[in-house]
């Protein structure tokens, strides 16, 4: 009985969303414009536990994945910007263990999060793809084991890499000194910026940040975006956190909150893609 209650009540809330987003005159991604604030170029970079030896095997494989032009075909696929040349700088670390334990259990587990392009599903479909999750799974052929999948909460991230509930964070990650005080990353294989997205009638109104005090401006719990509003005084008093950046762009279309500071590269695929 309480599992049939609880999914009618989870039918009620999905026809609800829809509703207020039909109401809102926003129920598309294609309803959303971008609007640029001045972002940084920022790099990615994939997080393992400190000391591990698994950080200098990840570089040596994407080093050769760019040398055999896979990362090339991966960036053409997703429209993304990534490197070109690439030089393997972890320490080897070989006493760590890592690499031994996931070569015994077969698996790497990566943290991630729904994350369009980098880690995402097609409707109807289980299968993780997009740019990182495609490869990673190149790099862990190279390895020789298989990647396993694991949605995390983002804001916990570093939390669930120390207490070893997953192998890595991989999933468009931006290095920060937070993130390299805590652990291992590796050399950065591609390059992103923060933007904000406002609903496109309000694009001219929105046009800059300085157009944007005293809004409700929706982030990610974690994310480079919730540091971009942070570290600006005129935006951090409107401060939405939010479980993820898809549920960012959710805040603006429902009408709850006036912009999200996302990731360019999920902005660019959902909106213009």
């Amino acid at each position: 009985m309480k599992k049939l209650l609880a999914v009618l009540f989870a039918a009620v809330a999905a026809v609800t969303m829809c509703f207020s987003l039909t109401a809102c005159g926003a129920t598309t991604y294609k309803d959303l414009s971008i609007v640029e604030v001045g972002g940084e170029t920022e790099s990615f970079g994939i997080a393992f536990r400190k000391g591990s030896d698994l950080t200098r095997k990840v570089e040596e494989a994407i080093k050769e994945l760019i040398d055999e032009n896979k990362l090339s075909e991966l960036v053409k696929k997703y429209g993304v910007a990534g490197v070109s040349e690439y030089e393997p700088a972890a320490a080897s670390n070989e006493n760590s263990g890592d690499f031994k334990k996931i070569k015994d259990k077969g698996t790497l587990v990566i943290g991630i999060t729904d994350y369009k392009p980098m880690d995402y599903r097609e409707e109807g479909s289980s299968e993780w793809i997009g740019f990182d999750a495609d490869l990673a799974k190149l790099v862990c052929a190279k390895l020789g084991v298989t990647p396993d999948f694991k949605e995390i909460d983002w804001g916990n991230k570093l939390l669930d890499l120390t207490a070893e509930k997953i192998d890595c964070i991989w999933n468009g990650m931006t290095i920060t000194n937070e993130i390299t005080g805590a652990a291992d990353v590796t050399k950065p294989y591609m390059e992103n910026r923060q933007v904000a997205v406002v609903l496109k009638k309000n694009a001219d109104k929105y046009s800059g940040v300085n157009k944007m005090g005293g809004l409700r401006i929706a982030a990610e719990t974690g994310s480079a975006g919730e540091s971009f509003i942070k570290a600006n005084a005129s935006l951090s008093g409107g401060l939405v956190q939010v479980d993820s950046q898809s549920d960012a762009f959710l805040e603006v279309m429902s009408g709850k909150s006036e912009v999200a500071i996302v990731d360019y590269m999920m902005a660019r695929a959902l909106i213009e893609g």
